[in-house]
């Protein structure tokens, strides 16, 4: 199959004819893979039109060429400014929304249909940073019409933005909402019915029309939401997060054709263990998933740090233990 092919098997709850799929929510080991960064954030936003042209070009074919070494059947774009502290932007970022829909269009251009790019969007609430937390929470309760307000147009410019990015070339689309820490849900049941399921369903609803793929990621747990993303027709949940407890393989096997998985490789295995050790829990994650409704991947984002080579024990273990029957 070809990881396109392959990925979409897996979120369609269906099984790959050869090996397990996999993708990664973000990969940033690009100078120790290869010696060179893609061109973002303040760096992108100091070109010319034409220089920018050319550096998302260059990131396309790094971000390829990427891909095809790790075995990554599907590609996530780069999104806008967000901050991993105040003041501290992330790692993958770009100045300006067009960034974001160029570099898919490069990202088309340069993968062809190999591979499955996967845009991004945020049309759901989540937890909020640390400045704005306590304000928020007093908004849940005493003004709850305009925290629906605010629901409610980050929806509708979230779906004006998957449009163009499936116009792009997108072939599906990933909502980052982290709604839940490692004891449980970040709002109560109820809370969760007024503020977040209804634009979950509404998105998820919009997708599924279009026969879209529709991925949601949260770290932490959500256990307790999962049937109710079943029942808004969300395609797959990435992230399964292993720190707060979640067991992916018994997730996979309860809603097994109904929901795919994306994950769920402990990111700090990857950063202080052994390659052994990589191997094993990879092989653990592999024996209990591997078939219809599931793709590898770390929990998180393979950030600065973890070693190469713990890596490259989690793409080869792929390889190892999550060849399938028709390989």
């Amino acid at each position: 199959m070809t990881p396109k092919k392959r990925f979409e098997a897996a979120m369609r709850h269906q099984s790959p004819d050869d090996f397990a799929a996999a993708m990664e929510l973000e990969f940033h080991l690009y100078q120790e893979a290869w010696g060179e960064e893609p061109v973002l954030g303040f760096e992108l936003g100091k070109l010319s039109r034409r220089e920018r042209d050319l550096a998302l070009g260059r990131n396309a074919e790094l971000m390829v060429k990427t891909a095809s070494r790790f075995g990554h059947d599907a590609i996530k774009d780069i999104g806008l400014y967000w901050e991993l502290s105040p003041g501290l932007p992330a790692y993958l970022w770009f100045p300006e929304s067009v960034d974001q829909l160029d570099q898919v269009r490069a990202l088309r251009r340069e993968a062809g249909d190999e591979f499955f790019l996967l845009g991004s969007c945020s049309p759901t609430m989540c937890l909020p940073d640390g400045e704005h937390f306590e304000s928020f929470c007093m908004d849940l309760f005493e003004n709850p019409d305009d925290v629906k307000s605010g629901c409610q147009a980050a929806l509708e410019k979230a779906l004006i933005k998957q449009d163009q990015l499936l116009e792009a070339g997108a072939d599906g689309i990933l909502n980052a909402s982290d709604m839940a820490f490692n004891t449980g849900l970040f709002i109560s049941p109820a809370m969760m019915e007024e503020f977040f399921y209804p634009y979950l369903e509404a998105w998820a609803g919009s997708l599924k029309k279009l026969g879209v793929i529709s991925i949601w990621h949260s770290d932490r747990d959500i256990s307790m939401a999962l049937d109710r993303a079943v029942e808004c027709g969300v395609s797959a949940i990435q992230c399964v997060d292993p720190i707060a407890g979640m067991d992916i393989g018994a997730v996979r096997k309860k809603y097994e054709n109904r929901l795919s998985v994306i994950g769920n490789l402990d990111c700090s295995i990857l950063h202080e263990g052994t390659p052994e050790e990589v191997e094993e829990k990879s092989r653990e994650i592999l024996e209990a998933c591997k078939g219809g409704g599931f793709a590898f991947s770390g929990c998180n984002a393979i950030f600065k740090g973890i070693p190469l080579e713990n890596y490259q024990a989690m793409v080869d273990a792929r390889w190892k233990y999550g060849k399938l029957g028709g390989a």
